[in-house]
């Protein structure tokens, strides 16, 4: 019976796994980079920059503009001329219309208008490299989550690999006490060591459960949705330091954001610039106007026609403004560059830290991989000399142990090596593309 319950359970995990879908590292990338918040703001973000950046938005189109007037009075009149003619009427009625279409375009002003419409494109590629920033954050998020579960996933496998191990100790020590050839305390100890691998099963499965929930959090979706991970391929190499390095200047998004954020700066400074150059504007009109009135010296007034000239401005004193905005721009400009050494300071020092640990988990790996074939070779030898009662209960479960910690140990190598390789992607900005 025992058997059949054991089959019966096997057969039940594995039908909830097959009912759970399988997501992809790729599968999981492409989703959070569809459906993440961020990536769609970002997205809107760009629309925008679009939608704001043309040449009527840096001034170069004329002006155009009708201006229509239609009022109408009703008065008493009392009027006395230098003639001597005095006029009294009540109730005159008087009516003025006048109807004009004004024009007018800039013509010069220190190539205000270039400067303005180069800010504004310079604006529009900033908008999109704000999406690289996030598609590679993104990126390096579902990645690190993912591998972070693919290590817990491994960690359980391993443990009911040695949980076997530890149901046959209980089960040899129940035997020998039961025939009085063991103490109870070997059996009872060994149901305690048991007991403690069962429970370190159960906190495996509730982290699996909150790193897939993580996970789900990035992919921008019902945290409860249930699905497995698949084992991923790891590099055995990382790209040169040189080729990273080079990467921090060029590829990577964060330092070529503020690269942009200084280009706008030195367009605002020369935009400011104008302020002190004369402005040269081509103006031309049309009007009608119409006055009329039912008594007065006035009685009836036309005027129709076009207008056209030129018109200048010259900027006499604001040279204290100009220098104040001159002085906060050269400002934000340093704290641009204060900014990028940060930045590339702080992932300069992520690499270096991927580079050592990657090397180190290799050293490791290599190094745990035979010792792990030499630690199941002992815990084999160990329990069968149990089993004919050459070795006591505290060898076995030494033995035991050893392959628990030799087995996390790879594990956790493993996921040094994956993660480091993640770190380096996400300093060269190689990462979503």
């Amino acid at each position: 019976m025992k058997k059949i319950g054991v089959l019966i359970g096997l057969w039940a995990i594995g039908l909830i796994a097959y009912c759970q879908d399988t997501l992809t590292l790729d599968e999981a990338i492409v989703l959070a980079l569809k459906q993440n918040p961020n990536i769609l703001l970002d997205q809107n973000g760009i629309e925008y920059a679009k939608a704001t950046n043309s040449w009527a938005a840096a001034g170069r189109l004329p002006t155009v503009s009708l201006n229509g007037i239609y009022n109408r009075s009703v008065v008493d009149l009392n009027q006395k001329l230098s003639n001597g003619t005095e006029i009294i009427r009540n109730g005159v009625n008087n009516s003025v219309i006048n109807v004009n279409g004004q024009f007018s375009y800039r013509l010069y002003n220190g190539k205000k208008i270039y400067i303005i419409k180069k800010r504004l494109d310079l604006q529009e590629e900033l908008a999109g490299i704000g999406l690289q920033q996030d598609v590679n954050q993104t990126a390096y998020d579902v990645i690190s989550k993912y591998i972070a579960i693919n290590r817990l996933q491994k960690q359980r496998n391993a443990i009911l690999e040695t949980i076997s191990f530890f149901e046959e100790r209980v089960r040899l020590s129940k035997s020998r006490f039961e025939i009085g050839t063991a103490a109870k305390n070997d059996y009872l100890q060994s149901q305690v060591d048991l007991n403690v691998q069962r429970a370190s099963e159960l906190n495996l499965i509730n982290n699996i459960e909150l790193a897939k929930m993580d996970l789900n959090k990035v992919l921008a979706r019902d945290p409860f949705t249930k699905f497995m991970v698949q084992d991923i391929l790891i590099p055995s190499e990382l790209p040169t330091k040189e080729s990273m390095m080079q990467a921090i200047d060029s590829t990577n998004p964060n330092i070529i954001a503020l690269k942009f954020n200084q280009k706008i700066l030195d367009q605002l400074a020369a935009e400011i610039k104008t302020q002190q150059i004369p402005s040269l504007f081509a103006n031309a009109t049309a009007s009608f106007n119409k006055n009329s009135s039912t008594a007065g010296f006035n009685l009836f007034t036309q005027q129709y026609g076009p207008q056209a000239g030129l018109s200048i401005s010259f900027p006499i004193f604001n040279g204290p403004i100009v220098k104040q905005q001159l002085n906060a721009n050269r400002i934000q400009r340093e704290a641009q560059d204060i900014q990028i050494e940060n930045v590339k300071q702080n992932l300069l020092s992520i690499a270096a830290l991927a580079y050592q640990n990657f090397d180190n988990a290799k050293s490791q790996i290599a190094l745990e991989e035979q010792n792990l074939e030499v630690i199941k070779e002992h815990n084999s030898i160990s329990m069968e000399r149990f089993r004919k009662a050459s070795i006591t209960t505290v060898e076995l479960r030494q033995a035991q142990l050893n392959l628990v910690e030799a087995q996390n140990r790879i594990i956790n190598a493993r996921y040094t090596l994956a993660q480091s390789i993640a770190q380096v992607g996400f300093v060269m900005g190689i990462l979503g593309k």
